[in-house]
């Protein structure tokens, strides 16, 4: 899928008119700022380390040998839930980024222009001719 925030800050445009493609950037945004990101990736990391410090902590606290299956369930909740919040975000801007292009009639997938294509009555999708992706424009006629 094209991400069409950094394709206007790359300054490239993929077929889609620069005017456009700006106003559809700047209607996405960007997902978060630098110092957001760097605060999310922090705490998410910190909830690893944590995960691999508090067993072996309490595990010397006891006076018990540390062994490596303590650390497991920490360590894969660990690394398991900064990546499960980091793909939520992730779907979350893409189906924002599809959203906004359909709504300017642009292929989420190639930038194709959609305006003029006829819809399918069967489903009511229109099939973009470059890449074959069949999108559900807004505005278009329910499926039959």
């Amino acid at each position: 899928m094209l991400d069409p925030y950094a394709l206007h800050l790359l300054g490239r445009d993929e077929g889609i008119p620069k005017d456009t493609l700006a106003r559809i950037a700047k209607e996405v945004g960007r997902a978060h700022s630098r110092s957001t990101q760097f605060w999310m990736l922090f705490v998410l990391w910190m909830i690893f380390a944590l995960g691999l410090i508090l067993p072996f902590a309490m595990m010397v606290r006891e006076g018990q040998t540390p062994d490596l299956r303590h650390f497991l369930p920490g360590s894969l909740g660990g690394l398991l839930l900064p990546w499960v919040l980091w793909e939520g975000e992730k779907r979350r801007c893409y189906r924002r980024a599809l959203e906004v292009m359909l709504r300017y009639s642009r292929c989420p997938h190639c930038g194709y222009d959609l305006r003029l294509l006829p819809t399918d009555p069967a489903d009511g999708a229109t099939v973009c001719p470059e890449c074959g992706c069949a999108w559900r424009l807004p505005g278009s006629p329910p499926p039959t």
